[in-house]
Formats: C-alpha cells, sequence, structure tokens
C-alpha cells in the first residue's frame, strides 16, 4: 500500500501520491465555462486524496464543439473560470491537468456545425462523414492546442493532456484504420505522428518544460487494422524518444463495436487491460505510464505499483462513487470506500446529455462531499423502515447514522431484494456490493433488522413509530392474458436450477434493462434455443450505450434468435404466436418449453394502503412509490433519511 503513497515527479511537479482521477465528462460546464458546481466536483476530489485531476475534455477549437454544455478553452470568456478552478484544486496539494480535446470526425451530438477529420472515412458509431481538413486547416488546430495548453498555464493549470485516444481527432491521424491519408500526414508511422509531433512542439514552445504535458492514446483500439498492442509500443517508443512528454496514458476502443473498451463494465474481469499496460511500461524506461481501465477496489490500485504495472494509476468510476477513495485507503479505512459496481449509469447519463450522476453516491459533486457522513438528527426519533432491498437500506443506515433508533422489516431472511436476485445473474455479481456497503454500514450504526418477518399493519402500529418509511418495492406485472402460462424472469430466477432444459425459450423482454439481458444470458445457457422478443424496433434502451454493445455481443454470441416490434399473440402446445405490432402479421416459433417475461412493475403499495387507512403517516420510497431503476430507489431512501 506505501507504495500506491509514494511521490512521483512528473516534468517539475510532483505528485504526492499514484492515483489520478482520469478525465470524465460531467455536463456540469454552462455556455462553454466552467460552473461552480464542476469546481466543487473536482475540489472535492482533491480533498479526498486524489494526487492529479484530469479535466473533462476542454475544447480547443470551434470545429470540435459537440455539446452546449461542453467546455470551450478557445473563448477567452473561460478565464475566470479556469482560474476558480485551479486555485480550489492546486490548494490542496493536488496537481489540476487540462485534458485538450478535439473530437474530429465525432460530432454526434451537434446538428449543425458540419464534422472535420483526417480522411473522408464516416464515424463508424453514427456514420457522419467529415470534412477532410486541408494542410492549412491541420496547422490552425496545431496552433489551437498550443494556445488552449498556454491559457490553462497562465490560468494557474500545472499541466495539460492531449486526448489522443478513443478515436478523437489525435487518434484519427495515428491510426491506419481511420487515416487514408497520401500526403505528409498520413502513410507512414513517421507521417501519422506529424499532427501529434506538430502539437507537442508547439505546446512546448508557448509553455516550456514547466508544465506538465501528458498523452491519453490507445493500448489498442479494439478494430482490424487499427493501433493494437505492437502498434501503440512503437507510437510510444517513437514519443519518448522524441522526448516532449511527461507521461502516457493508456486507454483502450474506440467510437465503434470496441467502444466498452473504453468504459468497461461489471461483465470484464477486473483490471481487464493489465497486461497491455504492463507490457508498455516494460518498454518505456523514461516516460512514466498511467493504467486506466477498470481497475476495481484498493487492493488492486495498489498492486498497480507494487507489482510495476504502471507509474500512476488512473481512476473515473471509482473516484465518482467515492471522493475520498484514496484517502480512505492511505488511513486504513477500505472498508468505509463506497464500492464502485461499473454498472457504467454514470456513463450513460452523459450519453444522454444529463448531467453526471452515481447510482450510490447522493452527495456527488455537493460541497462537503469528500468529508460526508450523515449529520446528527435534531432529535432522537423512532423510524420503521419496511423493507430491506436498496432503498430500504440506504434510509436505514443514513437514519441510524443520524442517532435515530432505527428497525428495519424484511420478509426475507436476507436483504438487498430484487437486487440480491439481479446479482445471481451472468455478469452481475458485483450488483451484489451496493447491498453489502448498506448493510455493513446499517450494522456499523446499529439499525435492529428484523429479518424473515413479515411486517403487518398491527405490528407497524403497535411501535408507535415517530416516523415510518416503506420500501415494500414492486413486482412484475403479467402482460398476457391470463391463460398464457408464463413466468416472470424474477421468478424463474430465484426458482432457478443449476441444470439444463430442453427446448426453445422465449423471453419477452418489456423492460430493456442490463438485468433483463444478464437474464437473457442465464436462459441462453439453460435451453438448446433463446429466442428474444420484444414490441420496440431495438433493444437494450435502458442500458448505456457502451454497456448495450456488450449485450449485443453476447447475445449474437449465443446465436440468440431477436425478434423485434412484436408482441405475443398466444402460447399453446408447445407454439407461441407472436404479431408483428405495426402491420398484425402473425409467426410461430415451435418447440417451447417455456414462456418467460420481462416487464414493467406493480408496485407493492398493499401496506400504504392499510396504514393509510389507519390514518398513521408514512412515507413511500423506491419502487413502492414508483417503479424505477436502483439509482432512484437509493436516492429516494437517502433523501427520506435525511428528512427525518
Amino acid at each position: 500500500m506505501s507504495d500506491l503513497f509514494s511521490p512521483l515527479t512528473l516534468g517539475s511537479r510532483t505528485l504526492r501520491n499514484r492515483i489520478a482521477f482520469t478525465a470524465t465528462v460531467s455536463l456540469m460546464g454552462e455556455r462553454g465555462c466552467v460552473t461552480p458546481k464542476l469546481v466543487d466536483f473536482h475540489r472535492e476530489r482533491a480533498i479526498g486524496g486524489a494526487a492529479m485531476i484530469v479535466t473533462e475534455g476542454l475544447v480547443v477549437h470551434h470545429s470540435s464543439v459537440i455539446h452546449g454544455s461542453a467546455l470551450q478553452l478557445f473563448r477567452p470568456e473561460i478565464e475566470d473560470s479556469l482560474k476558480h478552478l485551479a486555485s480550489a484544486v492546486e490548494q490542496h496539494d493536488c496537481r489540476i491537468v487540462g485534458q485538450l480535446w478535439h473530437i474530429g470526425r465525432q460530432n454526434l451530438l451537434n446538428p449543425v456545425d458540419a464534422a472535420v477529420g483526417v480522411s473522408n472515412q464516416p464515424d463508424a458509431l453514427s456514420w457522419v462523414v467529415p470534412h477532410v481538413l486541408e494542410n492549412d486547416e491541420i496547422s490552425e488546430i496545431v496552433d489551437a492546442f498550443a494556445a488552449g495548453a498556454r491559457r490553462l498555464k497562465d490560468c494557474g493549470f500545472s499541466g495539460a493532456e492531449l486526448h489522443g485516444a478513443h478515436g478523437y481527432l489525435i487518434t484519427q491521424f495515428l491510426s491506419p484504420w481511420s487515416n487514408t491519408r497520401d500526403d505528409d500526414y498520413g502513410g507512414d508511422l513517421q507521417r501519422r505522428m506529424r499532427f501529434l509531433s506538430e502539437i507537442i512542439e508547439a505546446t512546448r514552445a508557448v509553455c516550456g518544460r514547466d508544465f506538465i504535458l501528458g498523452l491519453k492514446m490507445p493500448a489498442d483500439e479494439g478494430v482490424r487494422g487499427g493501433i493494437d498492442i505492437d502498434e501503440a509500443e512503437r507510437i510510444a517508443l517513437a514519443l519518448q524518444d522524441n522526448g516532449g512528454l511527461d507521461y502516457i496514458a493508456f486507454s483502450q476502443g474506440n467510437f465503434s463495436a470496441s467502444l466498452e473498451d473504453h468504459v468497461p463494465d461489471m461483465h470484464y474481469a477486473p483490471g481487464p487491460f493489465l497486461d497491455f499496460h504492463r507490457r508498455l511500461k516494460s518498454k518505456l524506461t523514461r516516460t512514466p505510464v498511467m493504467a486506466v481501465g477498470r481497475i476495481a477496489g484498493p487492493e488492486a490500485a495498489a498492486r498497480i505499483i507494487t507489482d510495476n504495472i504502471a507509474d500512476i494509476v488512473g481512476l473515473s468510476r471509482p473516484l465518482i462513487s467515492d471522493a475520498a477513495f484514496p484517502a480512505k485507503m492511505a488511513e486504513g479505512r477500505p472498508q468505509e470506500i463506497r464500492p464502485c459496481i461499473y454498472c457504467n449509469v454514470c456513463w450513460g447519463e452523459t450519453a444522454l446529455g444529463k448531467e453526471l450522476a452515481c447510482i450510490h453516491n447522493p452527495q456527488l459533486g455537493l460541497v462537503g462531499e469528500a468529508t460526508w457522513t450523515p449529520p446528527p438528527a435534531q432529535s432522537t426519533k423512532r423510524v420503521i423502515i419496511v423493507g430491506a432491498g436498496v432503498a430500504g437500506l440506504e434510509a436505514a443506515w443514513v437514519a441510524a447514522a443520524r442517532g435515530h433508533e432505527v428497525t428495519l422489516f424484511s420478509r426475507s431472511e436476507t436483504v438487498g431484494g430484487r437486487a440480491r436476485l439481479e446479482a445471481r445473474l451472468p455478469g452481475r455479481g458485483e450488483v451484489a456490493r451496493v447491498y453489502e456497503y448498506q448493510f455493513d454500514r446499517a450494522k456499523t450504526y446499529g439499525v435492529h433488522f428484523r429479518l424473515g418477518e413479515m411486517a403487518t399493519i398491527d405490528t407497524v402500529a403497535g411501535l408507535q413509530a415517530d416516523a415510518l418509511i416503506l420500501a415494500t418495492g414492486a413486482d412484475m406485472r403479467m402482460p398476457f392474458d391470463s391463460k398464457i402460462k408464463a413466468v416472470s424472469a424474477r421468478d424463474y430466477v430465484a426458482n432457478t436450477r443449476d441444470e439444463s432444459d430442453a427446448g426453445t425459450v422465449v423471453l419477452f423482454d418489456f423492460d430493456h434493462t442490463a438485468a433483463t439481458y444478464a437474464a437473457a444470458d442465464l436462459l441462453a445457457a439453460r435451453f438448446d434455443k433463446l429466442v428474444l422478443v420484444t414490441t420496440r424496433p431495438l433493444i437494450a434502451r435502458a442500458v448505456p450505450v457502451a454497456s448495450a454493445i456488450g449485450v449485443l455481443k453476447r447475445l449474437h454470441a449465443k446465436n440468440v434468435d431477436i425478434v423485434l416490434s412484436s408482441a405475443i399473440a398466444g402460447f399453446a402446445d408447445g407454439v407461441v404466436t407472436l404479431a408483428n405490432v405495426f402491420n398484425g402479421k402473425t409467426r410461430e416459433i415451435e418447440n417451447v418449453s417455456a414462456l418467460v417475461y420481462s416487464t414493467p412493475r406493480i408496485a407493492n403499495d398493499a401496506l400504504a394502503r392499510e396504514a393509510r387507512s389507519r390514518g398513521l403517516p408514512f412515507r413511500l420510497i423506491g419502487d413502492a412509490y414508483s417503479p424505477r431503476s436502483m439509482i432512484a430507489a437509493i436516492h429516494e431512501g437517502h433523501k427520506a433519511a435525511m428528512s427525518i
């Protein structure tokens, strides 16, 4: 552990430890400038112990404005907010590094401005065809990178990171997959590197050596003919020989079918790309290396330094989940770290154009986040909570930590609710870390658990609680006529056996969440064949786009038959009849052994109705109030506890 908290010199600057918060789109900007909330967000991660913070991408040129909230470094009016940000972070002995960003052809969210790129190849994800940059336009963008770096230095930043990963403009020049030019900026490696080399040279010319300059680049683009580990090594060694960089951060994937490698979710093994980092670190003897990508937990972070896999541990999602991750490690409190489960909800929110959020960090971006503990209540109250899912557990531990006397009922002998079932599914095991953390906090703060006990209205009324919180959850609704014999995905998982079933299983997907597709993985492994049916023209609409790519890969790898725009019209004698929702045409699926459904849920509010009839005041939270997602349930439980 001590190696992780040893100092490291980058150029002329010193990092107090080896943990860096990597660039993370927040959409907290406003009119191209840094907002007070974004300042607070970064300050809290500096207070929480990160040694270096790399900002989200700062747009260096007007041809790269991807979204209205993107931070526009080329605009002079950003300077005051940049100075405020730099001061807020640097005063906590944390180096702030601004990421210099040009998206190139990946202008996915801007319907007006034309995308620009190295070649006329369409973007693999959006099929946007860019304007091909002329040499004078390339020179203008090179100057914009250097001018952006100089602006950062003038505003008090310790350095800049060139974003040359994930298929953005620098990557588009470097990669033979995207660079099909035959002039001085395309062809062999030296010419493909010319754009980047000119940026480094121009930046050093205006910023000098007293300024950290790093590069984020692919260890593997994940596309045939692109930058693979061998090409990454050649590029990195050439950059080391040129001597202009203070560190190189290696990430993976681009905007194609390999996008999921950019933010590997819980279906990936922990540290899936560390072999790449180990190899590149062994070759780059004079340039520090940053490892990035699903570095899961304190022990994994420590091993990266101890085992000489990299010089810097780059973390994003774990520091979104808990800003004080480094401080709690250093202070010997790893059990208090709010664990990241790599669900990608944070990434998914910003991909939808919404502000960054985390499923179980309701304090995200608020002043005091890094040192937050539930504040003491003005007076101690007797609190009864019914339901030990993630909403009830969150309310229980936070209320108890505030000093209340909390009793939590659960009809199950275990905690976790539907999250516990989800954690049993293929690739979803880390969901358990959410309720395990909550359960540990609840026990620490003295919550009295009455597990395996159904809370009746008489039981609740007899305890004469000062506050009653009902987190009784929801059940899947039957979407078919009662004559159709079918089972919910939840019931199937709850009662499943560890053995195979013959024939075909049909899964009716009226849900589109990650849990449904994990259930599909289970069904595909158990039955001879799986047919996935949905009424929508697409699937996985409730899964963050990067993780949705993984969903599609797994379903197709298992040869799942995906039937779109169709409803279940009947099921009898082993035959399921489907009807197209647009034209009414039917088709049949034979040899069907089971029909399983995953659907919008119905709130379990019977106890609430009884409490209302008795005149007992109460508060409904989570699915019992309105069936929604895990983030809604946890945040609502948190809010309820804070209101007592």
